[in-house]
């Protein structure tokens, strides 16, 4: 059984404050939340009035305030923390060259602790206490799932990354996503299990959003690749063992194991299932596509396969590739494949691009991100946003790998994999976006 120190799991330690005045400015907000209860009805009537497109950032000559909402602690730290430090990172070197029109940029960075009620919390002070033009993250899929309608709500417009959720249909006016949905995972990855005779599968997944989304969509989509998925097993995100759950799914002999986590628990899941010595091919989900992943995991993890992007085998990208510019400036700037750090540059590269096209306006901004972002070529895939679509990459984005030696490697591309759907089962695709 795994241990839960933070030897064993290096994203459980708490990352080190945003900015020097960070921890003060949070734990000042916490005592202003508390006193605004006595506040009089007057003056709740004067907050309510400051609308985001007239706050102070839209308006004045003063810092350009974006808020964000990382889980910086948690079971979800893995990914809160890697968004924190490329959000950092772009916003630090825009202001290194003089800011947007000469503004500042102040990213306000609150630490959502995997628990959306906080994530909540954090929301409404960066909105109504700190009147942000915009906001980036959550990186929680529960936390996104509360917080949405809030954001509508105020008309603040939104860059997360999260995977799944409720918000991808219809899309909310002001909440945009940048990792690839779960029907897009689904589909190139049953498409892959279907090509290489894969006709039932066993499942555990995390009792959150990610986990409960995920299972939604590959029992939708299961029966059109010839897959039946059976049984199901669930675990918590703060679990240290779950080898009972996994030998219950060993013994019903799927033809393959599909373990569907993010952060912590892919490597408590991953080291378990190695345990008992699963003879049927392992697959985990798009949440464990990254270097720490591998590094916790150790030698548990070779064999596996995983849906993951091109930023995991960037070595071996011709030049041709439209994503192997902004691929090559992450990894420059980030130093290492994470791909959740991947989807939070191009979060801040496309809210950054909003604010130079159309200034520090949130509606003007949720204008640009409905319009005006058309076949990026991001770190994530390939994006194009309208008034209907708010998530996902195109699913030839996204690839299977195979891990080997603690190395991700290709094993199908997603185009690789769609082109031999569309000859040998077409009716796999039947009623999928092209």
């Amino acid at each position: 059984m795994m241990g839960s120190s933070s030897g064993t799991y290096p994203w459980r330690e708490r990352a080190p404050a945003v900015r020097e005045q960070d921890g003060k400015h949070q734990r000042g907000r916490r005592a202003h939340a508390a006193l605004a209860v006595g506040l009089s009805f007057v003056a709740g009537l004067a907050l309510a009035a400051c609308s985001s497109s007239s706050t102070p950032s839209a308006t004045s000559t003063g810092p350009i305030k974006i808020g964000a909402v990382f889980d910086l602690t948690g079971p979800n730290s893995l990914i809160g923390q890697s968004d924190e430090k490329m959000a950092k990172l772009l916003i630090n070197k825009q202001n290194a060259d003089g800011g947007i029109g000469g503004r500042k940029i102040d990213l306000i960075v609150l630490d959502g602790q995997t628990q959306p009620a906080v994530g909540l919390s954090d929301v409404k002070q960066l909105v109504e206490q700190d009147h942000v033009v915009a906001m980036l993250g959550p990186d929680f899929t529960s936390t996104a799932e509360v917080i949405y309608p809030y954001l509508d709500q105020q008309k603040i417009p939104t860059v997360a990354d999260v995977g799944g959720g409720s918000w991808n249909s219809p899309a909310p006016p002001y909440f945009f996503d940048i990792p690839e949905t779960d029907a897009d995972v689904a589909e190139v990855t049953l498409g892959y299990m279907h090509l290489h005779g894969i006709r039932t599968l066993s499942w555990l997944g995390t009792e959150d959003g990610f986990g409960e989304t995920g299972l939604a969509a590959f029992q939708k989509l299961a029966p059109q690749f010839g897959v039946t998925i059976e049984p199901v097993q669930t675990m918590q995100d703060s679990a240290t063992d779950v080898t009972p759950q996994l030998a219950r799914l060993k013994a019903q002999g799927a033809n393959a194991l599909m373990i569907y986590t993010a952060g912590a628990p892919t490597v408590v899941a991953q080291q378990n299932a190695a345990q008992l010595s699963l003879t049927e091919p392992v697959f985990q989900s798009n949440g464990a596509a990254l270097p720490q992943f591998l590094q916790a995991a150790g030698t548990s993890a070779n064999g596996i396969y995983l849906p993951g992007g091109n930023l995991q085998v960037a070595s071996e990208l011709p030049a041709s590739n439209p994503q192997k510019a902004n691929i090559d400036a992450f990894l420059a700037m980030y130093g290492s494949a994470n791909r959740f750090a991947g989807d939070m540059y191009d979060a801040t590269t496309l809210l950054l691009r909003a604010i130079k096209a159309v200034g520090a306006s949130s509606t003007q901004i949720d204008s640009y991100l409905n319009n005006q972002v058309k076949n990026y070529a991001g770190v994530t895939g390939v994006m194009s946003f309208s008034s209907t679509i708010h998530a996902g990459i195109l699913p030839s984005s996204l690839s299977i790998l195979k891990v080997e030696n603690g190395t991700f490697h290709l094993a199908q591309s997603g185009s690789s994999i769609l082109a031999s759907l569309s000859s040998s089962c077409p009716a796999c695709l039947k009623g999928l976006p092209k």
